[in-house]
């Protein structure tokens, strides 16, 4: 019965695992909790942005380029970029 719930839960969570360097259940969880509502955040400034523009002027841009950022630095998400990102792309570097 343990195996079962075990094997259960660990399918669910192979995720985390996919990548060339993994993380732990909780490491994955707290950098997307964090990722996310930083995002999100910036996503409302940028709404109050687009209606004043003198107010929060490139914040939005800035946390979504330092987002990207730490996904490249993390090498976590090499196959998913390389798919995205057109051949010969700036941050290419990132991605080797």
């Amino acid at each position: 019965m343990y195996q079962k719930i075990y094997d259960y839960f660990y399918n669910l969570t192979s995720h985390v695992r996919e990548t060339d360097e993994p993380q732990t259940y909780l490491e994955h969880g707290k950098f997307a909790l964090v990722n996310s509502s930083l995002l999100i955040w910036a996503g409302l400034l940028g709404i109050l942005h687009a209606v004043c523009p003198w107010w929060f002027k490139f914040y939005t841009s800035e946390i979504v380029v330092k987002s990207f950022r730490k996904l490249c630095d993390s090498h976590r998400h090499k196959d998913e970029l390389n798919r995205l990102m057109p051949e010969g792309y700036v941050l290419k570097k990132h991605l080797k």
